[in-house]
């Protein structure tokens, strides 16, 4: 994953700043050395080692010399991927800033490849002392370059993929939805199809006990509360606290600031706002990026919880589309709405099908498992034959 972030940060800064542009036959010319670059980057990658030493990274039982290619090899496949970056730079649209912009980002990508450069000869060093670094701090880490990452590589979609296809909703779904399925590919071929253990929790939630009420938790640190006399386990309140404080303060970023003020505006009317002498291209890429590094932040703070799979991202995929039909599309306090529609309906289903729901008589109806995972589309159907925009959505007549 950094190597394809590497390669991606110089196809962007080659973008910003390359004044020559593949064009007619030198476009042929450009793509079959990128294919040619990609190939030398990526061939005889250790593929196997990585899956084995990723499955058993918590507790390393792989040592991580043995997942690890030999110092003058990684540094050929960084250069040939810098090849490969700037190769794909001369290709994609160019990306229009003020020199000063431009020389900054050079300057920062030359920093970052110097530092990657210097930190490869002590990388087993590295790896060995972030495993025995305390969970919190792993976990924070994890927070950390999660969202970092995923901010970065949805940037970058934006730029290179996205930005063509505004004028086209539906390609852009299409391209967006295809991305998925090649994403979700791309994880299999080199972490494997296996599914990861959860992640520890932090130190927090660690306890194997029951605290009596929050303020025995802070001292306790146990992994359930009684909360209305049941035991709910503190790490998922965790999550909806993190849920909470996201949808706060996306929010307020919207409503209360000037940059949520643009972001609203243009969405409505982008051509009123570029004239008005504002990037609304540039925006656009933050906001991807702003969205990519939540959607990866979410992934993280729900590893503890659900593992990893390769496709944990499909599972939500649908839940979250559902979610923003409910509650109207172009909507941020509707799509809240149904998303805790969708979750609350989920979850009831989930205990019937359990636990039964009771009828009269004595008797009990027990839901099947498919239809609790039919659950969300039988709500969206019926919030859409009572009201076809959604439940916060604005009608067309």
């Amino acid at each position: 994953m950094p190597l394809v972030v590497v390669m991606f940060g110089v196809a962007w800064a080659v973008g910003m700043g390359a004044a020559w542009r593949a064009t007619g036959w030198r476009r042929w010319l450009a793509l079959a050395a990128l294919g040619l670059f990609l190939w030398l980057g990526w061939r005889h990658i250790p593929l196997e080692a990585l899956r084995a030493f990723a499955g058993t990274s918590v507790g390393g039982a792989v040592p991580t010399a043995e997942a690890q290619e030999p110092l003058g090899r990684m540094l050929m496949r960084v250069l040939w991927l810098v090849a490969a970056g700037a190769t794909l730079g001369v290709l994609l649209p160019p990306l229009h800033v003020r020199a000063g912009v431009r020389r900054r980002v050079w300057l920062a990508l030359g920093v970052l490849l110097g530092a990657a450069v210097m930190v490869l000869p002590a990388r087993t060093a590295l790896e060995q002392g972030i495993l025995a670094l305390p969970t919190d701090v792993r976990f924070v880490i994890a927070l950390l370059v999660g969202a970092g990452t995923g901010a970065v590589l949805g940037a970058l979609l934006e730029w290179g993929l996205i930005r063509p296809l505004y004028a086209r909703p539906i390609y852009q779904i299409l391209l967006t939805l295809g991305l998925v399925f090649v994403g979700a590919e791309l994880v299999k071929l080199v972490w494997g199809q296996a599914a990861y253990p959860p992640m520890p929790a932090p130190s927090l939630f660690a306890e194997r006990c029951t605290s009596a009420s929050f303020a025995a938790w802070l001292s306790e640190h146990c992994s359930a509360v009684k909360v209305l006399g049941r035991n709910v386990p503190t790490y998922r309140l965790f999550v909806v606290g993190i849920a909470l404080a996201t949808f706060l303060a996306v929010g307020l970023l919207l409503q209360r600031t000037r940059l949520g003020l643009i972001i609203r505006a243009g969405v409505e009317d982008d051509s009123m706002v570029q004239a008005l002498g504002i990037d609304v291209r540039r925006v656009f890429t933050l906001v991807f990026a702003l969205g990519s590094a939540l959607a990866a932040l979410g992934g993280v703070v729900l590893a503890p919880v659900e593992g990893l799979d390769p496709g944990m991202g499909f599972r939500f995929l649908l839940a979250a589309v559902i979610a923003v039909v409910i509650g109207g599309m172009g909507r941020y306090s509707g799509a809240a709405l149904g998303a805790l529609l969708v979750g609350l309906g989920r979850a009831m289903f989930d205990f019937w099908g359990a636990v039964g729901y009771p009828l009269p008589g004595g008797h009990t109806w027990y839901f099947s498992p498919t239809v609790a995972e039919a659950s969300t589309v039988i709500i969206m159907a019926i919030v859409l034959l009572i009201r076809p925009s959604g439940l916060l959505g604005e009608s067309d007549e």
